[in-house]
C-alpha cells in the first residue's frame, strides 16, 4: 500500500488511507523506541486483521510506523519504517530499518526471545515476544479523540496532522490487546 500511494508520503496520509473503522488503543508508555507523550500525545496502536501499527502524534518517534504481525505463541514478526516515504520500497524496507546490528532488531532491547525468519523471497526478518501496555498506562480513546478535535494546527501542525489521520477520516473502535499477552 504504502509503494502505491503518491510520494513523498508523510505518516499522516499514510494512515488516511487506511481503511475505516480503524480499531485503536492508546497507551501513555515513555519506555519504548516511540514514546508517547502523555495522554495528550499517547502511543497509538492501530489494529489491522494480523497486523498491529503503532505511531505517536508528537515526540522523538513521530516519525516512525512500527509494525508487529502476529505469529502463534503470542509472537509477532517486527519492522519499522521512517517517514516521509521518498521512493518505492524494496520488500525488505521495514525489516532493514528495525535491525540493530544485522543479527538482531532494535526490538529485542524490550521483546523477548527473538529468533530470525526467511522469507521466500530470499529476505529475513526477526519475530519476538509480542507485548501489551499495562493497564494503568492506557489513555480512553474518547480522550484522545477530544485531543484530536481541540488540536490546533497552527500551533502543532505535525501533532494534528496525525490526530486527524486518525479520527477525522471515519469511525474509529475501541480494542484491546489479548488479556494472555504479558504486559510491557
Amino acid at each position: 500500500m504504502i509503494n502505491a500511494l503518491p510520494k513523498p508520503l508523510s505518516l499522516p496520509c499514510f494512515v488516511e488511507a487506511l481503511g475505516r473503522p480503524l480499531q485503536l488503543n492508546a497507551a501513555r508508555s515513555s519506555t519504548s523506541a516511540q514514546p508517547a507523550v502523555g495522554d495528550r500525545s499517547p502511543r497509538i496502536f492501530v489494529k489491522l486483521d494480523t497486523l498491529t501499527l503503532s505511531v505517536v502524534p508528537a515526540g522523538v518517534g513521530a516519525s516512525l510506523l512500527e509494525m508487529g504481525e502476529a505469529r502463534p505463541g503470542l509472537r509477532s514478526l517486527k519492522g519499522e519504517l521512517e517517514f516521509p516515504i521518498l521512493q518505492v520500497l524494496p520488500p525488505s524496507a521495514a525489516y532493514d530499518h528495525a535491525s540493530y546490528d544485522g543479527t538482531i532488531t532494535k526490538c529485542a532491547f524490550c521483546h523477548a526471545i527473538e529468533a530470525p525468519e526467511s522469507f521466500a523471497w530470499g529476505g529475513r526478518g526477526f519475530v519476538s515476544q509480542a507485548l501489551r501496555p499495562y493497564y494503568s498506562q492506557q489513555v480512553p480513546l474518547v480522550s484522545v479523540e477530544a485531543e484530536a478535535a481541540s488540536c490546533d494546527p497552527a500551533l502543532e501542525a505535525e501533532r494534528c496532522a496525525m490526530l486527524h489521520a486518525l479520527f477525522g477520516w471515519g469511525p474509529s473502535l475501541s480494542w484491546d490487546f489479548p488479556a494472555e499477552m504479558d504486559q510491557f
